[in-house]
């Protein structure tokens, strides 16, 4: 199959989305909806994907810029004899998709942004128009929850698949063992240290503030607690960064904190494996990989109690602890509860690495989207 993928290319799971079907022996193009660095292109050409020209923005006002960029996606589709035209994200690229006229059509929900928990509805005018548009023109629409698939389902056309598949945790390098041995040194940790890794990017949607509130509560109960926190400079929030800091630097607790950069792929689940506690607590979410690597590897998780997350991943008590997340009180005691209670702890990551291994692995969730195509074909 020749499969063109609409998606932003600097993003790792369109890489490893990606990655997986030129695996599989199919021809792989990318026409990115973000402008992609040099870094990003050569780690897209050493996967063998073949990368177009970018589309940019899409303008209501300024139509003739939108034109020409639909002109170009026409064309590019057209010229490399594209099967399958897949929009990741259903924002202006599904849009576009939709507009070009092309068919079989896939879209793919992601959460976080474009579809915003069980009430959600297009908002704004271009929304209201050509989201609804972009839904029902679509011949397979995926989503990376079950409640994001709910929610746009009755957008789409009858009788179209609305599937549940995210981008699936690879479990041959997500699995429980030892950190490598020179992380504690890296980040200045002692032996006794307990590491409560926040693994999502520095902006508000993640509530990364809450989780710098609840670092007071968490570090009078547990002294020997640190908290590390992303900060890559990609998607980088400075301000907001520096509030969290601030939020820090008013309790007294700078020295409980590290903050790194952006964590290469290769490298996340050595701070999985490092952590006593993964916490991620944003407002909405689809299916976070964050979470269910952290599961993979064995680590226990304190994540929002939103309606997002599907149950069989997310179950209080359970497989996680689930907490307020606005409420840094609630979110302190999910971690120190996992902290101070070593069977709770056992029990929760041992349960949750079993959900992920039997429903949520890479090659699972990946070989069901390839199913999905090979229907189209048909």
């Amino acid at each position: 199959m020749r499969i063109c993928y609409l998606a932003d290319g600097r993003y790792i799971h369109t890489r490893r989305w990606m990655s997986f079907f030129r695996n599989r022996g199919h021809d792989i193009h990318l026409i990115s909806f973000a402008n992609l660095e040099t870094e990003h292109i050569e780690a897209l050409k050493a996967l063998g994907i073949k990368i177009h020209d970018p589309i940019g923005a899409f303008h209501l006002k300024r139509w003739w810029l939108t034109m020409h960029d639909l002109r170009h996606l026409r064309q590019t589709l057209r010229r490399e004899k594209i099967d399958i035209l897949h929009a990741h994200y259903l924002g202006a690229n599904a849009w576009y998709a939709a507009l070009s006229g092309f068919r079989p059509l896939v879209l793919t929900i992601m959460g976080g942004g474009d579809v915003t928990g069980p009430d959600w509805q297009p908002r704004g005018k271009r929304e209201r128009l050509l989201t609804p548009y972009a839904l029902r023109r679509a011949d397979v629409v995926t989503a990376w929850s079950r409640v994001m698939a709910d929610v746009v389902k009755p957008y789409c056309r009858p009788g179209v698949p609305v599937e549940t598949i995210h981008g699936g945790v690879d479990l041959t390098r997500f699995h429980p063992g030892p950190a490598a041995t020179n992380l504690r040194d890296k980040l200045s940790l002692s032996a006794e240290d307990k590491v409560i890794f926040s693994a999502r990017l520095m902006r508000p949607l993640s509530n990364i503030t809450t989780i710098a509130r609840a670092a007071e509560h968490v570090c009078k109960e547990i002294p020997e607690a640190v908290f590390v926190f992303t900060a890559p400079g990609e998607q980088r929030e400075a301000k907001y960064e520096s509030e969290v800091k601030e939020i820090l630097d008013a309790n007294g607790l700078r020295d409980r904190a590290r903050f790194v950069k952006a964590i290469p792929h290769d490298e996340i689940a050595d701070y999985y494996r490092l952590a006593t506690v993964t916490v991620l607590i944003p407002s909405t979410d689809g299916t976070p990989l964050t979470a269910l690597e952290s599961m993979a590897c064995g680590t226990p998780v304190v994540c929002g109690d939103i309606p997002d997350y599907d149950a069989k991943y997310f179950e209080h008590g359970w497989t996680v602890m689930m907490a307020n997340v606005t409420d840094a009180g609630a979110v302190a005691q999910g971690i120190v509860t996992l902290l101070k209670q070593d069977e709770l702890a056992a029990n929760l990551a041992t349960e949750a690495r079993a959900r992920v291994v039997e429903f949520g692995s890479y090659e699972s969730q990946m070989s069901r989207m390839e199913e999905l195509y090979q229907g189209l074909m048909r």
